[in-house]
Protein backbone atom coordinates (compact mmCIF):
# COMPACT_ATOMS: atom_id res chain seq x y z
CA UNK A 1 0.00 0.00 0.00
CA UNK A 2 1.17 3.49 -0.92
CA UNK A 3 0.60 6.27 1.10
CA UNK A 4 1.06 9.84 -0.04
CA UNK A 5 2.71 12.98 1.82
CA UNK A 6 0.95 15.63 0.42
CA UNK A 7 1.45 19.55 0.10
CA UNK A 8 -1.36 21.19 1.16
CA UNK A 9 0.70 24.45 2.50
CA UNK A 10 4.26 25.73 2.78
CA UNK A 11 4.47 23.76 5.89
CA UNK A 12 1.49 21.91 5.65
CA UNK A 13 0.93 18.14 4.38
CA UNK A 14 -2.11 15.77 3.91
CA UNK A 15 -1.73 12.21 3.57
CA UNK A 16 -3.78 10.54 0.34
CA UNK A 17 -3.93 7.37 -1.01
CA UNK A 18 -6.17 6.10 -3.89
CA UNK A 19 -6.96 1.65 -3.52
CA UNK A 20 -6.56 -0.01 -6.89
CA UNK A 21 -8.37 -3.32 -7.54
CA UNK A 22 -5.60 -5.67 -6.09
CA UNK A 23 -5.70 -3.72 -3.12
CA UNK A 24 -9.30 -4.24 -2.31
CA UNK A 25 -10.11 -7.19 0.52
CA UNK A 26 -12.03 -10.27 -1.11
CA UNK A 27 -14.28 -10.47 1.34
CA UNK A 28 -15.43 -6.79 2.44
CA UNK A 29 -15.23 -6.65 6.41
CA UNK A 30 -16.85 -4.02 8.43
CA UNK A 31 -15.73 -0.97 6.55
CA UNK A 32 -16.89 -2.20 3.07
CA UNK A 33 -20.01 -2.97 4.32
CA UNK A 34 -20.34 0.45 5.85
CA UNK A 35 -19.45 1.82 2.76
CA UNK A 36 -21.81 -0.24 1.06
CA UNK A 37 -24.60 0.43 2.72
CA UNK A 38 -24.26 3.95 2.70
CA UNK A 39 -24.52 3.93 -0.92
CA UNK A 40 -27.68 1.94 -0.96
CA UNK A 41 -29.02 4.63 1.29
CA UNK A 42 -27.87 6.97 -1.07
CA UNK A 43 -29.43 5.65 -4.37
CA UNK A 44 -32.46 4.93 -2.47
CA UNK A 45 -32.85 8.62 -1.58
CA UNK A 46 -32.04 9.87 -4.86
CA UNK A 47 -34.59 7.59 -6.62
CA UNK A 48 -36.88 8.51 -4.00
CA UNK A 49 -36.52 12.00 -4.99
CA UNK A 50 -36.41 11.73 -8.42
CA UNK A 51 -39.79 10.12 -7.96
CA UNK A 52 -40.85 13.25 -6.20
CA UNK A 53 -39.91 15.46 -9.10
CA UNK A 54 -41.74 13.18 -11.31
CA UNK A 55 -44.68 13.54 -9.73
CA UNK A 56 -44.97 17.07 -9.11
CA UNK A 57 -44.58 17.65 -12.84
CA UNK A 58 -47.76 15.69 -13.06
CA UNK A 59 -49.66 17.17 -9.82
CA UNK A 60 -49.02 21.30 -10.47
CA UNK A 61 -50.43 21.20 -7.09
CA UNK A 62 -48.11 19.34 -5.30
CA UNK A 63 -46.10 20.84 -2.68
CA UNK A 64 -42.19 21.01 -2.53
CA UNK A 65 -40.22 18.84 -0.77
CA UNK A 66 -40.56 19.61 2.93
CA UNK A 67 -37.76 20.76 5.02
CA UNK A 68 -37.70 16.98 6.31
CA UNK A 69 -36.61 15.51 3.19
CA UNK A 70 -34.21 18.38 2.60
CA UNK A 71 -32.88 17.39 5.99
CA UNK A 72 -32.48 13.79 5.09
CA UNK A 73 -31.00 14.36 1.69
CA UNK A 74 -28.37 16.46 3.07
CA UNK A 75 -27.34 14.11 5.59
CA UNK A 76 -27.38 11.30 3.34
CA UNK A 77 -25.24 13.01 0.74
CA UNK A 78 -22.95 14.00 3.92
CA UNK A 79 -22.39 10.65 4.80
CA UNK A 80 -21.18 9.45 1.42
CA UNK A 81 -18.50 12.07 1.37
CA UNK A 82 -17.62 11.52 4.83
CA UNK A 83 -17.03 7.74 3.92
CA UNK A 84 -15.51 8.35 0.74
CA UNK A 85 -12.57 10.28 2.83
CA UNK A 86 -11.82 7.32 4.99
CA UNK A 87 -10.70 5.07 2.92
CA UNK A 88 -7.49 5.30 4.47
CA UNK A 89 -7.22 5.10 7.79
CA UNK A 90 -10.26 2.14 7.38
CA UNK A 91 -7.44 0.62 5.35
CA UNK A 92 -4.57 0.63 7.72
CA UNK A 93 -6.15 -1.01 10.22
CA UNK A 94 -5.08 -3.89 7.93
CA UNK A 95 -1.39 -3.00 7.30
CA UNK A 96 1.39 -4.51 8.28
CA UNK A 97 3.93 -2.33 5.93
CA UNK A 98 3.30 0.44 3.81
CA UNK A 99 5.30 2.84 1.52
CA UNK A 100 5.02 6.64 2.34
CA UNK A 101 5.73 8.67 -0.47
CA UNK A 102 6.85 11.90 -0.27
CA UNK A 103 7.92 15.42 -1.58
CA UNK A 104 11.75 15.38 -2.33
CA UNK A 105 12.52 18.76 -1.23
CA UNK A 106 11.77 16.98 2.51
CA UNK A 107 14.12 15.25 4.27
CA UNK A 108 13.22 11.14 4.92
CA UNK A 109 12.70 11.06 8.51
CA UNK A 110 11.12 14.75 8.77
CA UNK A 111 8.36 13.19 6.24
CA UNK A 112 7.98 9.85 8.56
CA UNK A 113 7.79 12.03 11.74
CA UNK A 114 5.19 14.40 9.98
CA UNK A 115 2.95 11.82 8.63
CA UNK A 116 3.02 9.94 12.05
CA UNK A 117 2.17 13.02 13.48
CA UNK A 118 -0.54 13.82 11.31
CA UNK A 119 -1.76 10.12 11.95
CA UNK A 120 -2.14 10.88 15.38
CA UNK A 121 -3.77 13.71 15.61
CA UNK A 122 -6.32 11.85 12.98
CA UNK A 123 -6.36 9.43 16.32
CA UNK A 124 -7.36 11.48 18.85
CA UNK A 125 -9.81 13.80 16.41
CA UNK A 126 -11.82 10.65 15.01
CA UNK A 127 -11.81 9.02 18.98
CA UNK A 128 -13.30 12.20 20.26
CA UNK A 129 -16.03 12.30 17.43
CA UNK A 130 -16.79 8.48 18.01
CA UNK A 131 -18.14 9.54 21.99
CA UNK A 132 -20.19 12.77 20.36
CA UNK A 133 -21.66 11.10 17.44
CA UNK A 134 -22.86 8.51 19.99
CA UNK A 135 -24.77 10.72 22.28
CA UNK A 136 -26.14 11.54 18.93
CA UNK A 137 -27.22 8.36 18.69
CA UNK A 138 -28.89 8.40 21.44
CA UNK A 139 -30.74 11.84 21.05
CA UNK A 140 -31.89 11.29 17.47
CA UNK A 141 -32.80 7.64 17.83
CA UNK A 142 -35.92 8.45 20.19
CA UNK A 143 -36.54 11.80 18.92
CA UNK A 144 -37.35 10.12 15.20
CA UNK A 145 -38.26 7.05 15.85
CA UNK A 146 -42.02 7.97 14.91
CA UNK A 147 -40.87 9.98 11.26
CA UNK A 148 -42.08 8.21 8.40
CA UNK A 149 -39.87 6.56 6.37
CA UNK A 150 -36.38 5.10 7.65
CA UNK A 151 -34.72 6.90 10.28
CA UNK A 152 -31.82 8.52 8.15
CA UNK A 153 -30.54 10.90 10.56
CA UNK A 154 -30.10 8.19 13.59
CA UNK A 155 -28.32 5.45 10.89
CA UNK A 156 -25.64 8.62 9.95
CA UNK A 157 -24.46 9.04 13.06
CA UNK A 158 -24.42 5.05 14.07
CA UNK A 159 -22.27 4.64 10.72
CA UNK A 160 -20.59 7.26 12.15
CA UNK A 161 -20.12 6.10 15.28
CA UNK A 162 -18.58 2.93 13.55
CA UNK A 163 -16.78 4.92 10.85
CA UNK A 164 -14.90 6.85 13.69
CA UNK A 165 -13.79 3.65 15.67
CA UNK A 166 -12.85 1.93 12.51
CA UNK A 167 -10.30 5.57 11.65
CA UNK A 168 -9.53 5.88 15.47
CA UNK A 169 -8.26 1.30 15.10
CA UNK A 170 -6.56 2.46 11.66
CA UNK A 171 -4.57 5.74 12.40
CA UNK A 172 -3.15 4.19 15.73
CA UNK A 173 -1.76 1.57 13.51
CA UNK A 174 -0.92 3.69 11.19
CA UNK A 175 1.55 5.48 14.40
CA UNK A 176 2.65 2.53 16.03
CA UNK A 177 1.91 -1.13 14.07
CA UNK A 178 2.52 -0.04 10.09
CA UNK A 179 6.26 -0.89 9.19
CA UNK A 180 6.72 2.33 7.18
CA UNK A 181 9.29 2.55 4.14
CA UNK A 182 9.60 5.81 2.36
CA UNK A 183 10.39 6.92 -1.63
CA UNK A 184 11.05 10.53 -2.33
CA UNK A 185 8.83 11.58 -5.35
CA UNK A 186 10.05 14.94 -7.22
CA UNK A 187 6.35 14.78 -8.98
CA UNK A 188 4.79 15.57 -4.95
CA UNK A 189 7.42 18.20 -4.36
CA UNK A 190 6.05 20.30 -7.56
CA UNK A 191 2.31 19.97 -6.15
CA UNK A 192 3.79 22.58 -3.56
CA UNK A 193 4.91 24.89 -6.55
CA UNK A 194 1.38 25.00 -8.64
CA UNK A 195 -0.20 26.97 -5.79
CA UNK A 196 2.26 30.11 -7.30
CA UNK A 197 0.89 29.28 -10.87
CA UNK A 198 -1.92 31.57 -12.18
CA UNK A 199 -5.24 30.22 -11.68
CA UNK A 200 -5.62 29.16 -15.64
CA UNK A 201 -2.22 27.06 -15.67
CA UNK A 202 -3.10 25.61 -12.17
CA UNK A 203 -5.41 22.71 -13.18
CA UNK A 204 -3.69 21.15 -16.08
CA UNK A 205 -0.53 21.15 -14.38
CA UNK A 206 -2.02 19.18 -11.13
CA UNK A 207 -3.65 16.96 -13.59
CA UNK A 208 -0.52 16.13 -15.40
CA UNK A 209 1.27 15.40 -11.95
CA UNK A 210 -2.21 13.06 -10.97
CA UNK A 211 -1.28 11.79 -14.65
CA UNK A 212 2.24 11.20 -13.38
CA UNK A 213 1.82 9.57 -10.05
CA UNK A 214 -1.51 7.19 -11.39
CA UNK A 215 -3.45 9.14 -8.74
CA UNK A 216 -7.05 10.19 -10.47
CA UNK A 217 -8.27 12.34 -7.86
CA UNK A 218 -5.23 13.80 -6.80
CA UNK A 219 -5.98 17.16 -8.26
CA UNK A 220 -9.69 17.23 -7.10
CA UNK A 221 -7.70 16.21 -3.65
CA UNK A 222 -5.32 19.25 -3.84
CA UNK A 223 -8.14 21.54 -4.81
CA UNK A 224 -9.90 21.11 -1.76
CA UNK A 225 -7.59 20.66 1.11
CA UNK A 226 -5.98 23.49 -0.48
CA UNK A 227 -8.50 26.31 -0.92
CA UNK A 228 -5.91 29.24 -0.79
CA UNK A 229 -4.91 28.19 -3.79
CA UNK A 230 -7.79 28.80 -5.91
Amino acid sequence: MEVFLVPAGETRYELYCELSESDQPQRPGVAGRIRRRVWEVLAAEQAERRDRRAARRSDASARPDGWMARVRSGFVRAMAEWVAEQRLLWRLRQQDAAVLVYPDDLDGDRALSTARGTLQRDSDHHRLWMVIDGLAVLVFGPLFFFVPGPNLISWYFVAKVAGHWLAFRGARRGVSGVEWSTRASEALAAVRQVRAMPPGDRRPRLLALSKELHLEQLATFVERTAPDTS
